[in-house]
C-alpha cells in the first residue's frame, strides 16, 4: 500500500472548505495542530494489537533468563515483532487476550520453579494441537516417576508462552486426580482384549459336519438369513430338551365334569376357527397345548370348556400372529356366550397356570424342520400334516413327545405314499432310530383307522380338498406292514 500523496498549497481551495465533505490533511493540521502519526509498514500490526503484545512480551522477557539453561523443557515461541507503547495509552488486562496459535506439545518433565508475583488470569480457548493417535498395543515395563508438581509447572508455562490453555492441559490434570493403578489395569486389559480377539479369530468354532451319506442341509441354506441355519440345529436340539418340562399326563381321570369325547369336540371346533380366520397351523399346535397344560393341574366345568378354547386361542394369535384378530372377534365365535371381563379373566389364569412360558415345543414344527432337511415334496409333507392334525382330537395321543409325533407321522406318510423307509438323512437331523418311536406310529395308524365321528368331521373335510391334494383320501396301510 503506497503512502497518501501529500497536496501542494496551489491545489488546496483558499478558505479552506471541505471537499467533497472529505477534510484535508492540511485542514486538519492547521485546526488542530497536531500531528498525526507516521504510517507504518504494511506488516506491522495495528495500534491496539501493539498493546496486547507488549503486555504478553514483558511475562516471556521475566521468564526468559529463568529457561535458558534448562533444555528439553518447552520449545519457545519466536516472536519478533516491534513493540512501542505510548506513555499516555493505559495496558490493558491480559484476560482480553485472544491469541490463537498453534504450539508443539510440552513434554512432561522436571521444570525449573517459576515464581510469579501477580497471578494472570487467562482466557480459554479451544486448542489447535493435532489429536494423538491412538496405540494399538500398550507394553507397560516400569511406571514412569510423575511429579505433579513439576507437572502443573510446565502448563503455566505453556500458557503463559503461548496465552491458551489447552485441552490436553486439563486432561493432565484429571488424570493426575485417578489412581495411578486404575490406568495401568486399563491398559493392561486393553492388551488383554486385543490378545484375546486374535486368539478368538483363530480358534473359529466350525459345525460339525454330518456323516457320509447325508446331505449337509443347513450348509446350503447359510446365504438364506430367514432360515437362520447356523442356529438351526441347536434351536431343534434346545426345544428336544424342554419337551420334559411341557409333559402332559393323563388328566382325564382327575376331570369329574369333562370327558375324551367333549374335548375332541373342542379340538374340532378350534380347527374350524383356525381354517375361518385363516391362523396358522403353529397357532392352532400352540392353542390346543395350552388347553391341554391347563386341563392337566385345574380342574373345571362343562360349561367353561370352550372359555378356555377361546381364551388360548385368544392367547396363541397374539404369540404367533401376525395380525391376531380382535376381542370382539372372539366373542362373536362363541356367539357371545361370554362378555369380554370372562375372557380376559380366563386369559390371566392361562398365562398364570403357563407361568408365562409360551415357548412350548411343538409337533408342527419339528416336522415341517424334518421334512425340509430331507427335501421332501408338498404332497408327501401335507399328508403327513393331516395325519398330525388328526392326531390333536384323540386324547390317547397327548402324553407323547412334539418330536417323536413329528417323526412318527413322517414315517406313517412315507410308508403311506410310497412305502419307503426311514432315511439316515431323517435319522440324523431327528436325532431318532425308527425303534424310538415305532410304537408312536402304531398309534397313529391305529387314530387313522377308528371309526370317524358324523361331529367331528372338519379335519377330514379340510385336507380332502384340491388345495391339500386330497390326502385325506388316500388308503391307509395295516399294522403289518409298519
Amino acid at each position: 500500500m503506497a503512502p497518501l500523496k501529500t497536496l501542494n498549497k496551489q491545489q488546496l481551495p483558499a478558505n479552506n472548505v471541505n471537499i467533497g465533505g472529505v477534510k484535508t490533511r492540511s485542514h486538519l493540521t492547521s485546526m488542530k495542530k497536531e500531528v498525526l502519526p507516521k504510517r507504518k509498514a504494511d506488516d506491522s500490526p495495528l495500534k491496539r494489537a501493539t498493546v496486547k503484545r507488549s503486555a504478553l512480551v514483558d511475562i516471556k522477557n521475566e521468564l526468559k533468563e529463568n529457561v535458558e539453561n534448562e533444555k528439553g523443557v518447552y520449545q519457545k515461541t519466536a516472536v519478533n515483532r516491534k513493540t512501542s507503547v505510548t506513555a499516555n495509552v493505559p495496558k490493558k488486562p491480559l484476560g482480553t487476550l485472544n491469541v490463537k496459535k498453534t504450539v508443539s506439545w510440552i513434554p512432561k518433565k522436571e521444570a525449573t520453579k517459576v515464581s510469579i508475583s501477580n497471578p494472570v488470569q487467562v482466557k480459554v480457548t479451544e486448542s489447535l494441537l493435532p489429536k494423538p493417535k491412538m496405540v494399538e498395543k500398550i507394553l507397560i515395563n516400569k511406571k514412569p516417576e510423575i511429579a505433579p508438581a513439576a507437572t502443573k509447572k510446565t502448563e503455566i508455562l505453556s500458557t503463559l508462552s503461548t496465552g491458551v490453555v489447552t485441552r490436553r492441559a486439563s486432561r493432565s490434570s484429571e488424570l493426575e486426580k485417578s489412581s495411578e493403578s486404575s490406568l495401568y489395569v486399563s491398559a493392561l486389559e486393553d492388551l488383554n482384549l486385543d490378545e484375546n480377539k486374535k486368539v478368538s479369530s483363530k480358534r473359529q468354532v466350525r459345525k460339525p459336519k454330518p456323516p457320509l451319506g447325508v446331505d449337509d442341509y443347513d450348509q446350503e441354506q447359510m446365504s438364506d438369513l430367514g432360515s437362520v441355519a447356523m442356529y438351526a440345529m441347536d434351536i431343534f436340539n434346545y426345544l428336544k430338551s424342554r419337551e420334559n418340562h411341557f409333559k402332559i399326563n393323563d388328566y382325564m381321570c382327575k376331570q369329574t365334569s369333562i370327558n375324551k369325547s367333549m374335548r375332541a369336540l373342542l379340538i374340532d371346533w378350534m380347527v374350524e376357527i383356525q381354517e375361518n380366520f385363516e391362523l396358522n397351523h403353529e397357532t392352532l399346535y400352540l392353542a390346543v397345548k395350552i388347553v391341554d397344560l391347563y386341563l392337566s393341574k385345574v380342574k373345571i366345568q362343562k360349561e367353561d370348556l370352550q372359555l378356555v378354547g377361546c381364551a388360548s386361542l385368544f392367547i396363541a394369535s397374539k404369540y404367533d400372529e401376525r395380525i391376531p384378530p380382535m376381542l370382539d372377534d372372539f366373542l362373536y365365535i362363541c356367539d357371545h356366550l361370554y362378555d369380554a371381563k370372562d375372557v380376559l379373566s380366563m386369559e390371566i389364569k392361562l398365562l398364570k397356570n403357563l407361568d408365562f412360558q409360551l415357548g412350548i415345543p411343538l409337533s408342527y414344527r419339528f416336522l415341517r424342520r424334518y421334512a425340509r432337511c430331507a427335501k421332501i415334496d408338498m404332497p408327501l409333507l401335507t399328508l403327513a400334516r393331516f395325519i398330525l392334525e388328526y392326531s390333536l382330537m384323540d386324547y390317547s395321543t397327548v402324553t407323547y413327545s412334539d418330536s417323536k409325533m413329528a417323526a412318527a407321522a413322517l414315517l406313517l406318510a412315507i410308508i403311506m405314499k410310497q412305502g419307503g423307509r426311514w432315511t439316515p438323512t431323517l435319522e440324523y437331523y431327528s436325532g431318532y432310530k425308527v425303534d424310538d418311536f415305532k410304537d408312536v406310529v402304531i398309534a397313529l395308524n391305529g387314530v387313522l383307522h377308528k371309526k370317524q365321528n358324523d361331529k367331528i368331521k372338519t379335519v377330514r373335510t379340510k385336507y380332502s380338498h384340491k388345495i391339500f391334494f386330497e390326502v385325506a383320501k388316500i388308503p391307509l396301510v395295516d399294522d403289518l406292514k409298519l
